[in-house]
């Protein structure tokens, strides 16, 4: 018995020393990165210039991130063009200290390399996923006056969805079974596309629920991403799509996830992309970023999306066949899309 217990206590204080010895390792690398950022200036790229949604978030979010670096700085550089096409090119090309980072369209990002697009410089997957702090949540709204109140309402009914470009509307409408949608393009915000239903000009739209709180005179709400907090009612796709549209669902909530997130150039170092991802982390539980965000109508994540929830996210598109990807360029691109 006592061979037993000496045994036991040796096996005990091994496993204890290694786990002393690892965390201790971990605790260096992180010592180790925040002080290379002490003092250091961070450059956070966006690619769709100066007002847009990503240059805000990018302004608003860095004094918090450069409080939890400890950066000298945070600069915040615009690089518009292309719908952020130029940016990444460029950013694939930056180089890879951690000193670097990117807040982008994630599913933009996806989306032109794998469509074919002319002028992509970039393999999407090299880039390093770090976390994300803002919620995507996509609203579908119809006129008012609009006989239907529910998706199933609206799947028999023929109808004017008006957008900027083409990319979540058709997947939407995928998704929902409405086969007799016709999708506008040129209306290049939801302010422009409310008012297009309040003239009559189309019938519905999509976009971020803040963009229609003050307009339910005109639009009333039909379904949204995930649950949101305005509108405690409304149902989500996955309740509400029917079984044949649940993988345009899962390209829908993969492609949300990893909108607004903030990327690393390829190869940038695993312990200062661990750094950032913790910086992140706490200026997400900043109680006045919150306020910050409230103020601009944005909402923070239900919770902190770090680097392997992006990852996943991505997996289902990572792992689409030739066939797949026809399929979605076609969906996206051809299929719904009308001219004015």
């Amino acid at each position: 018995m006592n061979r037993m217990f000496g045994f036991i206590l040796i096996v005990m204080l091994i496993f204890s020393a290694g786990a002393l010895w690892a965390n201790g390792q971990d605790e260096g690398a992180d010592q180790s990165a925040a002080a290379f950022y002490k003092d250091k200036t961070i450059t956070i790229i966006e690619g769709f210039g100066a007002g847009s949604d990503f240059d805000r978030q990018a302004r608003l979010i860095a004094p918090f991130l450069q409080e939890a670096t400890g950066a000298k700085a945070i600069n915040v550089e615009n690089k518009p063009g292309a719908a952020g096409l130029i940016a990444r090119n460029y950013f694939y090309k930056e180089k890879n200290d951690g000193l670097t980072i990117m807040l982008d369209h994630g599913p933009r990002l996806i989306q032109n390399q794998i469509f074919g697009t002319e002028g992509v410089e970039y393999n999407w997957k090299d880039f390093v996923w770090i976390g994300k702090l803002i919620e995507e949540n996509i609203l579908v709204v119809v006129d008012k006056n609009l006989s239907g109140n529910t998706p199933a309402d609206l799947a028999g009914m023929s109808f004017n969805m008006g957008m900027s470009r083409p990319f979540y509307e058709p997947l939407v409408i995928e998704a929902l079974g409405w086969k007799n949608v016709k999708l506008i393009p040129g209306y290049q915000n939801p302010n422009e596309r409310t008012i297009a239903i309040a003239r009559k000009e189309i019938q519905a739209t999509i976009g971020n629920p803040f963009s229609f709180a003050g307009s339910l005179d005109v639009v009333k709400p039909i379904v949204l991403t995930f649950k949101h907090r305005d509108f405690p009612n409304v149902p989500t796709l996955r309740k509400t799509a029917p079984a044949a549209g649940q993988k345009w669902v899962d390209y829908i909530e993969g492609f949300t996830t990893i909108q607004f997130s903030f990327l690393a150039p390829p190869e940038t170092p695993a312990d200062r992309v661990a750094f950032l991802e913790a910086c992140l982390k706490k200026v997400y539980n900043n109680p006045e970023l919150g306020e910050k965000l409230d103020s601009q109508g944005w909402n923070k994540t239900n919770e902190f999306v770090g680097s392997k929830q992006l990852v996943a996210a991505t997996a289902p598109i990572a792992g689409m066949s030739p066939d797949e990807i026809k399929e979605l360029k076609y969906v996206i691109e051809q299929k719904y899309v009308r001219q004015k």
